[in-house]
C-alpha cells in the first residue's frame, strides 16, 4: 500500500498564553555625577505686544438690558410656579375624588 498525500496545510489556531518571565539580570555600574555649572545672567525683556482694542463704552445700556432680561426672566418663573401650584390642587383634588371612590367601592363589594 502506498503512502496517501497530504492535503494544504489549514488556518494557524489561537496563539496559547505566554511562558514564565526570565530572571532579571544584574544592574550595571553608575558612573560618577559631574558639578553642575554655574548660572547665567538672566536675559533680557522682550519688546511689549500691541494694545488690544478697547471695550464699549456703553456699560449702562448694557446693564440695563441685563436688569430687562433679569426681570423678564423673573416673571416667566413666576408664571411656572402659579402653572405648578394651579396643577398640584387639580392633582390634590383627583387624589381625594379616587380616595372617595375606593371607599364607595368598599362598602359596594
Amino acid at each position: 500500500m502506498a503512502k496517501q498525500a497530504r492535503g494544504p496545510r489549514g488556518q494557524r489556531g489561537i496563539p496559547g498564553p505566554a511562558g514564565p518571565t526570565g530572571s532579571v539580570g544584574s544592574p550595571g555600574e553608575q558612573g560618577p555625577i559631574g558639578k553642575s555649572g554655574p548660572a547665567g545672567t538672566t536675559g533680557k525683556s522682550g519688546e511689549r505686544g500691541a494694545t488690544g482694542a478697547k471695550g464699549s463704552g456703553t456699560r449702562n445700556a448694557n446693564s440695563k438690558s441685563r436688569r430687562r432680561l433679569l426681570v423678564s426672566v423673573e416673571r416667566h418663573i413666576e408664571n411656572i410656579y402659579g402653572e405648578l401650584t394651579a396643577q398640584m390642587q387639580r392633582m390634590t383634588k383627583l387624589q381625594k375624588q379616587v380616595d372617595e371612590l375606593r371607599a364607595k367601592l368598599r362598602q359596594v363589594l
